[in-house]
């Protein structure tokens, strides 16, 4: 019964293996790169095994496309928690540099994360799991939207700094301090700290 249990663990830690590997390659370099021999090449496992696990390259994009969003929506999170944790900024800047936290990748191209969020659009499993997992996202920037003091949804933030960092990128100006600044004039008239 030992070598059945420990062949089903490993056989679990092969699976989540593949799928982080294909998220790590949506995340660097697109959906359209993910094919079976990518993946296996990452995940340092064989080809057969890219397709053992999974029906097909769709099923391995969702799962890939769950864990992309688990991760932005994690960071979120994060920053909800330290906000909550720390106390209120002290000023409209630092305010939206949370907000940016929370919302731009710090451990990635913004490039690259923008131009696969693009690319998404192509590769109908992951756009689904976006799409389900973003109300997790928004939650989270709601929490650090209220704990600043900004009533603004979440949903209207996000559509600033994702417009933002298209036009930083086609324009090839700096993501983050163009997404600064145009949050700033999203939330600047709105916000007063709120009192602890």
């Amino acid at each position: 019964m030992a070598g059945v249990v420990t062949r089903q663990s490993k056989g679990r830690e092969r699976r989540r293996a593949i799928i982080e590997a294909a998220a790590e390659i949506i995340r660097d370099e697109g959906p359209g790169a993910v094919t079976h021999r990518a993946v296996a090449a990452r995940a340092e496992c064989s080809l057969s095994a890219t397709t053992y696990y999974f029906s097909g390259l769709e099923e391995l994009l969702a799962e890939a496309g769950k864990v992309n969003i688990k991760r932005w929506a994690e960071r979120a999170e994060a920053v909800a928690d330290e906000v909550e944790r720390d106390g209120v900024p002290t000023s409209l800047s630092d305010a939206v540099d949370a907000i940016l936290r929370a919302c731009l990748p710090a451990d990635t191209s913004l490039d690259n994360h923008y131009r696969q969020l693009l690319a998404a659009a192509t590769a109908e499993p992951i756009a689904v799991s976006y799409h389900a997992g973003r109300r997790r996202l928004d939650h989270a920037l709601g929490r650090v939207l209220r704990r600043i003091g900004c009533r603004i949804p979440p949903d209207l933030v996000i559509a600033v700094v994702d417009g933002a960092a298209v036009t930083a990128i086609s324009e090839k100006r700096d993501v983050r301090r163009t997404a600064h600044h145009l949050v700033t004039l999203l939330i600047g008239d709105a916000w007063t700290p709120p009192s602890e």
